[in-house]
């Protein structure tokens, strides 16, 4: 029997195991309300994510027809504090993304991706450092940069960014049924110009109009939402970029009714998730949180674990005797 902490063979043995049941391999609870959004300045709530630097602050921001600013409210939604970007502009932000900082610390990411009559001749997305208090203040010019995006074939409409943060690329995904993908590097912030979008395919799994997306802290999930009560979950197997992620098997997750589900962003510590709805003209919306789990290998998948790492181990041996070489 192999332990847990086996070699790299046994480890990929195990992914592959996980990878071929994985509506088995992690557990999302039904919605809980934590709280409500309830300040009129967040009446279009379109973007959530939870803060790595600040214990239990959400960043949040609304979408077309505001200025170029986010804001700090706690789990409960409560508003602490905004944050302009001075000198930038919101012609349609739609979501909200986190990443580590090279260095230490973390950036925040706006997408300025929003569209709806597919017109413009470019998008951006602004990265600045994640903030270390929520009470509010200006973000120099200075302080953020923009990155300048454009699709390799004409314009689109998207909603949906992530960053992924072990490579710090970033992943659109259009809001179309087939939720075309969208990737850029980070190298697109350290230059003026603008850099071309590379396609990368699109969702294995329809969704009406993808309106949010997040990766959790260690990189390993995935979660697309549209507006209804519909999401996917999509597993990352080690060695894979996040659009091939979003090629495999898409687990569906049942979220809570809401006026018009925006937002979807993980919490800090990877343990679950928060979904926010713009008002739509129907008042204070509901704050929902998800727990999220990925339960332990069974003694089974352990046991698969180390008859695959065996076999493996024996082909590796004959492949690398004298003969196979030709020698």
């Amino acid at each position: 029997m192999t332990t847990p902490g086996c070699n790299a063979l046994c480890l990929a043995a195990l992914a592959l195991t996980l990878a071929a049941r994985p509506a088995l391999a992690v557990s999302v609870s039904p919605p809980q309300q934590v709280g409500t959004i309830s300040s009129a300045s967040l009446s279009e709530t379109s973007g959530v994510i939870g803060s790595r630097s600040l214990p239990g602050i959400l960043w949040v921001h609304n979408d077309s027809g505001d200025s170029a600013r986010f804001f700090a409210v706690n789990a409960a939604g409560a508003l602490q504090g905004q944050f302009a970007l001075s000198g930038a502009t919101a012609t349609d932000w739609e979501d909200i993304a986190i990443a580590p900082k090279p260095g230490g610390g973390n950036y925040l990411y706006l997408g300025d991706i929003g569209d709806n009559d597919a017109n413009r001749s470019q998008i951006s997305v602004y990265r600045t450092d994640e903030p270390l208090t929520s009470a509010g203040g200006t973000i120099a010019a200075g302080s953020y940069q923009q990155a300048h995006l454009q699709y390799p074939d004409g314009a689109r409409n998207a909603e949906s960014l992530l960053v992924d943060p072990l490579s710090g690329d970033l992943v659109i995904i259009t809001k179309t049924p087939s939720g075309q993908i969208f990737t850029a590097g980070s190298a697109a912030f350290d230059t003026a110009g603008i850099t071309q979008l590379t396609a990368a395919g699109s969702l294995s799994a329809a969704l009406n109009k993808p309106s949010a997306t997040d990766i959790s802290p260690d990189g390993l999930h995935i979660l697309v939402r549209d507006r209804s009560t519909t999401a996917y979950l999509f597993e990352r197997a080690p060695n894979q970029t996040v659009a091939q992620a979003l090629h495999g098997v898409a687990i569906p997750v049942t979220l809570a009714a809401e006026e018009q589900g925006e937002a979807i962003g993980w919490a800090a510590d990877g343990h679950g998730f928060y979904t926010a709805s713009e008002w739509n003209g129907h008042g204070p919306q509901p704050l929902y949180y998800y727990s999220f789990s990925v339960p332990e290998p069974t003694a089974w998948q352990l046991a698969t674990c180390g008859l695959l790492t065996w076999a493996a181990g024996k082909f590796v041996a004959r492949d690398r005797s004298p003969r196979r070489r030709g020698i």
